[in-house]
């Protein structure tokens, strides 16, 4: 039977009857709730971001009522609240979400989206082994968001990466698809060791095994990018910790800053399904003018010419004089069907069939053979990912296919990638996740970075006056270089790439506020290169085909147990502490094997027995262990004073017995100024911080077993016969068991203020660090044995200024216009040398070109200094070194380089050479500013460099004296008798004995300015039921170049990470523009 919630008792009502008063009791309050219950509307709506995705867990309040009243979004983000009257205000607020406050009206639904609040001083970023809200920060750390990062829609992290953050210089080697990149953080802490960062994916450091090489591919300076193995659109967000205090506690592993990467995870709430598409057309960014065909042949006809009138090399005839020519018979008469015509410069203006009186025919037309190689490129990407979860589990899971052709035929890169990233609550006690990331990857290379053969290098010198479609004349100019056309369609450089990294955690909460964590993370990667060049390219020329395969392998082990103390005392005192223990183990090996003189080309690499020359193969294997002990305190006080101190003791077993092991430390302090009340009550700032800190880390860039003795097969003789054993290897040089660790401590000063609610933030960071004990592998005596001995002595210094600012200058319902900007300083310094060194030489012909020498920086250069032309004879003989010449050596000098005599001994010896440059910038900034009207978004991204100068090696082909074709610009400058004034280059001549020395010629400013991105969105929402968002972009990269460097991109580093080399472009892949167009769906 329904219970009547107002019924009584029998006995009760009869009780009632006879009292007025209590029924009169009962109609009043009836009718007062019936009141209170018609004031009352309900409202209801959901939440969501500025994508529209729905925000679980957001608060909503009614403003201005005595109870409280409030509610919260559910997993979906649906609310209902019932509040009193129209007139009611509704206050949504979410961490990292901007307050919003909305009036009812006479709304039954509101449905509220919130936009980032970027300038949350209560956003949370990723530290060394866990997070920290940005306002409890004391140490140097710069954060880049996914969708900051994916502006442009970049297919590398470390293509995204550049120009955005301070502090944080990105250097290309090339413009090739899947390139290698370098990273260097507030400059280069050593000249001898890498100076890379520590990649940190989802708290487990990120390693991958270097590009495999062979004989094959040998002088092939091109690399692949590791990161180019991460999809950026996998990433949640990149975190850069700077100064030591924040990567002192990664020890030994952050002396050169760490990249920390946080991958994306599924949000409670309703399964999300998101598929991109994006489609790229691909050209060449800037061409560099070769001369044509026949102002090449006038170009050649002027050496000979030339060689006659200053070198005493007479000619009977011009190479290219319009002219047939035929053999004789043994009575000297002409042989008919035997004509051969050579071309007059003017033929090639009008290319066609030449016709002699004996009906031999010959098509005469030049060839531009850039054209040849190049190619528009096309790009495809596809991205599907799925994800969600409740309150007690998660999912992300995510599907990446990229393909990039290369704009030279037969280059591109070609990625696929898997992720699965899931995490499950399961106990209120235990949290659990694992990400597992699958990628596989191939990458094929187009010769470049080279100074001998390469396919950049073959386009650029051969002659243009030969018609691509004859192969007849291949022979004759193979000592130039192969044909072109020829090289890009047959030569073969593949690599194979596949990478499997997981990670997995487990963490119990203890307390409240005591949690343990285990982290455990696996790596292995394996590189698969194979490489073939036939008979026809300069490599396989004189060897009928030349092949190799290597590969190599990298795996590495990371187990991590941590407690973390976290706990808020008396709302004063907050402390948070982190103590751990971590083991890291790395295992390599790679072979490789070459082989020649194959009988065809048709088995290319595929069958290596078929050769006739198979050298001896090569292997390796290598094995290293870390271990170490680390600790972290954070306490602020009042939210205002912050303090931080972190220890780590590392172990390595590269290091001999007595310094295996390391202690590093660092110390912060923090002063969050706008807490306290003079400054809230000038009503001024909206956050005013001020820190320092001070850090030690460390480098153990060394080879695994450089402490340890070692053995290599040797014959030795006896009884009079050779036997078989071992000896002392060499190579390695005599042991030095008193290495020890590289060591850099750095001090860092920063400011942090915002205004008018964080409107506009600005940034400043003053650092000075300096390395000590420099690993280095110097020079000894060869009557030791030895040719080199590794040991510790130098140091570098930097110091440099970052500036960061953001201004969000129209904040509107439908216009929001926001500016951000960054600027880095740094200068770098050697010191503590006992002489004069030189980095490795970049090729045979360029020894000692980048110098180290105390007071000056990485990457100084060296060589001589050009002091113009001689004029003329009376110039010659005002020279003391040809003074006494005689007069055919005088004339030859006219119209040649001058080079100065620095110490006035009359003759021109490497005492004369100076510095001529310095690769490093001044400074390096980044601009970005995007605008918003409606759902229509614009962003234009700039960055640049400035006061660096490259080393343009390409240049050194240019003699002046040889077949080799010339840019129009060397031609245009040469020295003639008409251009004396005005002549960069010398003048024109088939002689063979002028010496261009390594001068200042090769030198050139690198600094630019780049329109790097122009990115227009838009967002068309709901368009249809069962699809919340659907998004349109269009996008163009590297829009325009300022920039006073003659060759293809200033942006360019030849021998990528090696920091000694920096600013070297020799024959380099050619960077490319690209129009790209695409779209986003969201269900």
């Amino acid at each position: 039977m329904k219970k009547n919630l107002f019924s009584f008792p029998r006995s009760k009502v009869r009780m009632l009857k006879g009292s007025k008063g209590v029924w009169l009791f009962l109609i009043m309050f009836w009718m007062i709730n019936t009141a209170a219950s018609a004031a009352g509307i309900e409202i209801k709506g959901t939440v969501t971001d500025s994508k529209g995705e729905p925000l679980p867990g957001v608060n909503i309040v009614e403003l201005g009522v005595k109870k409280n009243n409030g509610t919260i979004s559910d997993l979906n983000g649906k609310y209902t609240i019932t509040v009193e009257s129209q007139k009611s205000v509704l206050q949504y607020t979410f961490i990292g979400y901007k307050t919003t406050e909305v009036t009812v009206g006479n709304r039954k639904t509101i449905n509220v989206s919130l936009k980032d609040d970027t300038q949350s001083l209560d956003e949370v970023v990723v530290i060394g082994y866990g997070t920290m809200r940005k306002k409890d920060l004391s140490g140097a750390v710069a954060s880049i968001k996914s969708d900051d990062l994916m502006l442009g829609n970049p297919t590398s992290i470390s293509q995204a990466l550049q120009g955005k953050l301070a502090g944080v210089q990105v250097n290309q080697s090339d413009g090739a698809p899947g390139s290698g990149v370098s990273i260097t953080i507030r400059g280069a802490n050593s000249f001898s060791t890498n100076s890379q960062p520590l990649y940190i994916v989802d708290g487990i450091p990120f390693e991958v095994g270097d590009t495999p090489s062979s004989k094959a591919n040998e002088g092939n300076n091109s690399t692949t990018n590791p990161l180019s193995l991460i999809n950026p659109n996998d990433i949640e967000s990149i975190d850069i910790l700077k100064d030591a205090s924040a990567t002192a506690i990664y020890g030994s592993r952050g002396a050169n800053g760490v990249v920390l990467i946080t991958t994306k995870r599924g949000r409670a709430g309703d399964a999300k399904v998101e598929f991109s598409a994006n489609f790229g057309l691909s050209k060449i960014a800037k061409m560099v003018k070769m001369l044509d065909a026949y102002t090449y042949a006038n170009y050649v006809n002027e050496g000979v010419i030339n060689g006659a009138a200053y070198d005493n090399l007479p000619y009977s005839y011009l190479p290219y004089r319009g002219k047939w020519n035929y053999r004789r018979d043994e009575n000297d008469k002409i042989v008919p069907n035997s004509g051969k015509y050579y071309a007059s410069p003017e033929d090639y203006l009008n290319p066609g069939y030449r016709e002699d009186e004996y009906g031999n025919k010959e098509w005469v037309e030049g060839t531009n053979w850039m054209d040849e190689i190049l190619q528009d490129a096309l790009t495809q990407e596809y991205n599907l990912s799925v994800s969600g979860g409740n309150e007690k589990s998660n999912y992300a899971f995510s599907g990446n296919y990229t393909d990039q052709t290369g704009i030279i035929k037969n280059s591109g890169y070609e990625r696929f990638a898997v992720r699965a990233n899931i995490g499950s609550h399961v106990k209120p006690w235990l949290n659990t996740g694992l990400n597992i990331n699958f990628t596989r990857s191939l990458t094929k290379f187009a010769k470049s970075n080279s100074y001998e053969y390469s396919i950049i290098r073959s386009a650029m010198l051969y002659l243009p006056t030969l018609y691509v479609g004859d192969k007849t004349e291949d022979d004759s100019y193979a000592w130039l270089s192969a044909n072109p056309r020829t090289y890009v369609n047959t030569a073969k450089d593949e690599l194979k790439s596949i990478n499997v990294f997981t990670s997995a955690f487990a963490e119990i909460k203890i307390l409240d506020c005591l949690k343990f964590r285990q982290n455990l993370g696996i790596s292995y990667s394996v590189n698969d290169r194979a490489s073939y060049y036939n008979r026809e390219t300069g490599e396989g020329k004189a060897s009928n085909g030349r092949a190799g395969k290597s590969d190599n392998f990298w795996q590495n082990l990371t187990a991590e147990s941590l407690v973390t103390f976290d706990k808020t005392f008396n709302k004063l005192h907050h402390l948070n502490v982190v103590a751990g223990f971590t083991y890291e183990k790395s295992d390599w090996g790679g072979k490789t094997m070459n082989a020649s003189n194959f009988p065809t080309d048709i088995t290319q690499d595929f069958d290596m027995s078929q050769a006739l020359n198979i050298e001896t193969p090569a292997s390796y294997r290598g094995q290293a262990v870390l271990v170490s002990l680390l600790g972290r305190a954070n306490y602020t006080l009042k939210d205002r004073y912050i303090f931080t101190a972190s220890f780590r003791r590392d172990g390595s077993s590269r290091f001999a017995p007595g310094n295996k092991f390391a202690n590093f430390a660092s110390g912060a302090v923090a002063w969050t100024i706008s807490e306290e009340e003079f400054i809230k009550n000038l009503n001024i700032f909206s956050n005013l911080k001020l820190r320092f800190s001070y850090g030690q880390t460390g480098n153990q860039a060394i080879s695994s077993y450089q402490t340890i003795a070692s053995l290599a097969p040797s014959n030795y003789p006896l009884d009079g016969t050779l036997s078989s054993g071992f000896a002392g290897q060499t190579y390695k040089g005599p042991l030095n068991d008193k290495l020890k660790w590289e060591t850099t401590d750095q001090y860092n000063v920063g400011l942090d203020m915002g205004f008018w609610n964080n409107r506009i933030s600005l940034s400043a960071n003053y650092y000075y660090k300096k390395t000590n004990d420099l690993l280095q592998n110097v020079s000894i005596p060869n009557s030791t044995g030895y040719t080199t001995m590794w040991t510790n002595f130098g140091h570098v210094k930097n110091k440099g200024l970052e500036l960061t600012g953001k201004i969000i200058a129209l904040d509107k319902k439908d216009w929001t216009l926001d500016l951000d900007g960054n600027i880095s300083f740094n200068k770098n310094e050697i010191g503590g040398l006992t002489a004069d060194q030189y980095a490795n030489q970049l090729w045979y012909s360029a020894k000692e070109v980048f110098l180290q020498r105390n007071g000056l920086p990485i990457g100084t250069l060296f060589g001589y200094i050009e002091d113009g032309f001689y004029d003329n004879i009376a110039e010659v003989r005002a020279d003391p070194i040809y003074a006494k010449a005689s007069d055919d050596e005088a004339r030859r000098m006219i119209g040649e380089i001058k080079y100065l005599d620095k110490n006035n001994d009359g003759k021109i010896t490497s005492e004369d050479r100076a510095i001529i440059g310095d690769t490093n910038p001044d400074f390096i900034y980044g601009l970005n500013a995007n605008l918003r009207w409606k759902n229509l978004t614009l962003g234009l991204f700039f960055q640049g460099t400035h006061g660096n100068d490259i080393f343009n090696g390409n240049l050194t082909n240019i003699g002046m004296s040889s077949i080799a074709n010339i840019t129009q610009d060397a031609y245009d400058s040469r020295w003639t008798p008409e251009n004396a004034a005005n002549a960069k280059w010398p003048r024109v001549t088939t002689a063979m004995t002028r010496d261009m020395k390594l001068s200042d010629r090769y030198v050139e400013d690198g600094s630019y300015f780049r329109l790097k991105t122009i990115n227009l969105n838009y967002n068309f929402g709901s368009v249809i039921k069962g699809i919340s968002n659907l998004s349109v972009f269009g996008t163009v990269t590297n829009v325009f170049t300022i920039t006073g460097y003659s060759w293809f991109d200033p942006d360019v580093n030849a021998f990528g990470s090696d920091a000694s080399r920096r600013g070297v472009d020799i024959f380099s892949y050619p960077s490319s523009r690209t129009y790209s167009i695409g779209f986003k769906l969201t269900l």
